[in-house]
């Protein structure tokens, strides 16, 4: 039978004559010792370990707040310029409102201007308000706010624009309108039935007469196309402007001189002719007709006070 190893361990000192010293060791003792040096090591790594991820962890904690503190200065940031932005939209919508109001045209009601603004939360809503953090939310909420105000200014240009092109159609129907006298002098003949000076019978008069001396300035009334200059029986020199978009011509006679010519742009003001006495005239002065849709209208229910012209 074969005897089990033992494990021994000598002691000995350096001094002579000093007896020497030997313990057995059992070999179960020597693996428990050898375990538990192991074990002592893995948990040294372990450690060491979790020292590591912890430094890490702290690290990533760190960068986090970081980030989170930059969310939250340009959440804070866009919050501003969103306000800021609103209250630009504010000021067209009630300029806007005004120029309606003024011009006479239809306003645009509140429940168009919220294009779909806002409205009660939905339950997936208040669910995410109850599970997002605050930086997630305040960023969430900024892209709502985003979202309306990029509604409300695309609606905001389409309006403007829609009113824009109105006003531009109601200013140049305005410049086409005759409203300023036709030159300076006395009315000596008015609109309606008079007793014509020359045939001594009672005519109906298409316009009115205003005497001056020869060669007085003539000036449109209204913003117009020169359609006709020349010489028509009765109204000897003659220019006719046409103005299109309110259907409507003014004529200007027994003229000494004009001074534009078929097809010319003409602006209310515009220098267009002289008084004289030509065609049949008994004298100086200019005759003025406005016509409407082919009917002669009284040319002093066209002449407005100067404040009130708009050009």
């Amino acid at each position: 039978m074969i005897a089990k190893p033992k494990w021994s361990i000598v002691m000995a000192t350096t001094k002579s004559g000093a007896k020497v010293r030997q313990t057995y060791i059992s070999g179960f003792l020597v693996c428990t010792m050898v375990l538990f040096i192991i074990a002592g090591f893995v948990g040294l790594v372990r450690l060491a370990w979790y020292t590591t991820s912890l430094g890490v962890a702290k690290f990533g904690v760190y960068e986090a707040r970081q980030e989170n503190e930059g969310l939250l200065l340009k959440i804070q940031f866009l919050k501003r310029f969103i306000l800021k932005e609103k209250e630009k939209v504010e000021k067209l919508v009630k300029f806007e409102d005004r120029v309606r109001l003024q011009y006479g045209m239809n306003s645009i009601s509140s429940d168009v201007r919220m294009a779909g603004i806002g409205g009660r939360p939905t339950n997936q809503d208040l669910l995410m308000v109850t599970l997002l953090d605050p930086v997630l939310l305040g960023a969430e909420k900024v892209k709502e706010n985003l979202n309306d105000l990029l509604r409300q200014a695309i609606l905001q240009d389409s309006t403007l624009h829609q009113m824009t092109q109105q006003v531009s159609s109601i200013h140049k129907k305005w410049s086409q309108r005759p409203s300023i006298w036709p030159t300076t002098g006395r009315i000596t003949s008015p609109f309606g039935y008079r007793m014509h000076p020359i045939l001594g019978q009672s005519i109906f008069h298409e316009g009115i007469d205003i005497a001056n001396e020869i060669g007085t300035p003539v000036y449109a009334t209204a913003d117009g196309v020169v359609r006709f200059t020349g010489v028509k029986e009765d109204y000897g020199n003659v220019v006719i402007l046409t103005h299109p978009d309110v259907d409507c011509e003014t004529y200007y006679a027994h003229l000494s001189k004009y001074v534009v010519k078929i097809g010319q742009k003409i602006k209310r003001g515009d220098l267009i002719a002289h008084i004289g006495s030509t065609g049949r005239s008994t004298g100086p002065h200019l005759h003025y007709e406005v016509r409407v849709g082919n009917r002669h209208m009284n040319p002093l229910s066209f002449i407005l006070p100067e404040n009130m012209i708009v050009d």
